[in-house]
């Protein structure tokens, strides 16, 4: 060992610097012997030394002169593993020269293995009808819960009043939307769809000094067809917001926001539209009826007005005002086509606006081409208004001074209300 209290061993790290409670041996100064420790030690780790190589003095614990380091990792002898006593076969009987005593043992051993055998096949079978009564009987509860789960659906359905209510009766799909059929009504909406999934909820800031009207996003608390059944329920019937609230489980303000949301949606989405026929479409569909007596009509006209709550504005108040309905309305031109279809929709004014100053502010006149025709009642007196456009228009006749309509006037006022009913039934849906 060297002075400096390091290791000479290989791969022992013992340093008196770090482990100053070790204890170093100089290698001996007799060549003999120093070869013999060097040869021997192989440098390993461990203890180098047996507890007999020491010797006591009243400093410390010296070696004995002529020791030899002994004790490394290849001279530890280890116990031997203890081999595990494998048990004995016990040997087969002899059999025996006594033809009785086998067959005697022979039938013994037959009979024992007979029930054995018995015995297995009786739990086998036990346990498998155990198994499949309990298959059965999983089986009977699951049908059980789909029967459940399927009725509390149905039931579910039932209570929330949206569409799917309603989906096998085509007449109160026709009452509550106009559409004549869950699948017309499904149509429209499948053609919507697409972007109302992205459309924004109309709300407002009531942070702010002046209420803004602003478009947000929002998360929907109802499905987006039941959306639309809502809002062609407040159309169509007229429903107040406080019963479709509570007929859809929601908050006033929310069946608010959200009509709101669909009118300003349907404006843009709809009013992009091409409604208007050519001429050649209108002749081609032109019922006999207008063939005969009127075949130059394109159009059947009439006003229809909206009610409105009471403006904050008198001056818009006043101009709301419709002296034939005696409420604050809302005033559009509609026109359909001879053979019934929707051809003309106008932006609403106010209530007090005559028929003649609508129609003249409603672009219908700018769509019609020399040579045709209007069907309307007696309010609509266009006659100054279409000078020099070749347009004609079909009125009742007025009464004149005499007191009495003639009798072509009558069948003539018959004609025209018999042809122009068509266009006061789409109002009035």
């Amino acid at each position: 060992m060297a002075t400096s209290k390091h290791c000479y061993v290989p791969q022992c790290d013992g340093n008196g610097k770090r482990r100053p409670e070790l204890i170093f041996h100089k290698f001996p100064a007799q060549d003999e012997l120093r070869k013999t420790w060097i040869v021997v030690i192989r440098r390993d780790q461990g203890p180098l030394f047996k507890t007999s190589d020491y010797m006591w003095t009243p400093v410390r614990k010296t070696l004995k002169p002529g020791s030899v380091p002994s004790v490394f990792n290849w001279t530890i002898v280890t116990t031997p593993r203890r081999d595990i006593p494998k048990h004995q076969i016990p040997e087969k009987r002899a059999r025996t020269d006594n033809a009785v005593g086998t067959n005697q043992i022979k039938e013994v051993d037959d009979h024992d293995m007979g029930v054995l055998s018995r015995i297995s096949n009786d739990e086998g079978v036990d346990e498998m009808k155990k198994k499949n009564e309990h298959i059965a009987q999983l089986e009977d509860q699951l049908k059980k819960r789909e029967e459940e789960v399927e009725a509390l659906r149905k039931k579910i359905e039932i209570e929330r009043f949206g569409v799917q209510r309603f989906s096998n009766d085509n007449s109160m799909i026709l009452f509550y939307t106009g559409f004549v059929s869950l699948a017309m009504f499904t149509a429209v909406f499948d053609y919507i769809k697409p972007v109302a999934n992205s459309m924004n909820s109309y709300y407002y800031k009531s942070n702010e000094k002046v209420n803004k009207q602003s478009m947000v996003g929002r998360q929907r608390n109802m499905l987006l067809i039941d959306e639309f059944f809502m809002f062609l329920r407040r159309l169509k019937c007229g429903l107040m917001e406080q019963d479709l609230a509570n007929r859809f489980n929601c908050h006033l303000s929310t069946i608010s926001r959200k009509i709101i949301t669909w009118a300003n949606f349907l404006y843009f989405a709809l009013g992009s539209i091409n409604i208007w026929p050519s001429r050649q479409q209108i002749e081609e569909k032109m019922p006999n009826s207008f063939k005969l007596l009127y075949p130059r009509t394109r159009i059947i006209i009439d006003c229809t007005e909206i009610k409105t709550e009471r403006p904050s504005s008198l001056a818009l108040g006043s101009k709301c005002f419709s002296s034939y309905k005696s409420a604050y309305t809302w005033k559009g031109l509609v026109g359909i086509a001879p053979h019934g279809a929707l051809s003309f929709i106008s932006n609403l004014y106010t209530g007090s606006m005559s028929d003649v100053e609508l129609t003249k502010l409603s672009g219908l006149i700018d769509l019609l081409e020399s040579g045709d025709s209007i069907m309307a009642d007696k309010g609509f007196v266009l006659n100054k208004v279409l000078d020099g456009t070749g347009i004609s228009i079909n009125i009742p006749p007025f009464l004149m001074s005499q007191g009495q309509f003639t009798k072509q006037e009558v069948e003539q006022t018959q004609i025209i209300a018999k042809l122009r009913i068509h266009v006061e039934r789409h109002t009035q849906g």
